[in-house]
């Protein structure tokens, strides 16, 4: 047993070694099991989009007129189509209709417009955060960044805790005490510019005369989507918190009274 400090009938143990090991190695396991339901978050959101093929027609028609009431084509947004049958990687949900998406420096909407249009009005939702918004524009150029510091979070949680609970703090003592809320708290700003791109599409949607049901639709089919990245956040911050403790528990210098 190795005393690092003593005082008041107490002293402290540094953990071994295999301690650490184990502790490494259960973390990371703890962490991986509890990222494996994220893709049960979108599961909704998928069977959603498929039972809403059959409407596309109706969607396309609102679609397209959005394009035009929203002013979006003259600030030089345009649609890409993704027939079905596209091989490549980066676009193969598209083309299944399973997904859509916005690429800000290219302005372009990317989607099937043979099944999915209901996925377009939240794309241009986006697009309007980016040319439109000053407010969406900055959420938007922290999505990159968020991702980074939560995958860097989960990093931290891994090192090990070499100072006792009640030593003196600094800075990266706070960091790794806090790494699973700062990791959720770094996916945050994504949510908040999802959210407000489903609010504009279907904005959108209403102005181009979309009937009340579907406008319905649109709802709980963006409702879904929305679940779906807010319970990444959720994991990722909860995944980020799993690990950390239980690499303390691990590699903390151990309290011993005597």
């Amino acid at each position: 047993m190795t005393g690092i400090n003593s005082n008041y009938g107490y002293m402290y143990r540094q953990r071994s070694q295999e301690e650490a090991e184990i502790g490494y190695l259960l973390a990371t396991l703890a962490s991986a099991a509890v990222l494996k339901a994220l893709p049960s978050f979108s599961n909704p959101f998928e069977k959603q989009m498929k039972k809403e093929w059959a409407n596309n027609a109706l969607y396309k028609d609102a679609f397209i007129k959005s394009i035009s009431n929203s002013g979006l084509d003259k600030v030089g947004v345009k649609l890409m189509h993704v027939p079905s049958g596209i091989t490549d990687p980066k676009l193969l949900d598209v083309a299944r209709g399973l997904n859509a998406f916005y690429t800000p420096d290219a302005k372009q909407v990317f989607l099937n417009a043979d099944k999915a249009t209901i996925a377009g009005f939240h794309e241009l939702g986006h697009a309007m955060n980016h040319l439109k918004s000053k407010t969406g524009k900055f959420l938007q150029s922290f999505r990159r960044p968020g991702y980074a510091i939560a995958g860097l979070m989960g990093t931290v949680a891994l090192f090990s805790r070499s100072k006792p609970k009640d030593a003196k703090r600094n800075v990266f003592d706070f960091v790794q005490d806090n790494c699973g809320k700062i990791a959720f708290a770094a996916m945050l700003p994504t949510v908040i510019e999802e959210s407000m791109a489903s609010y504009k599409g279907i904005k959108l949607a209403k102005q181009a005369g979309l009937s009340d049901a579907l406008v319905k639709n649109l709802r709980k089919f963006y409702g879904k989507a929305l679940l779906s990245y807010g319970g990444y956040a959720l994991l990722i911050g909860f995944s980020t918190f799993i690990a950390s403790k239980i690499t303390e528990i691990f590699t903390r210098p151990k309290k011993i009274e005597y």
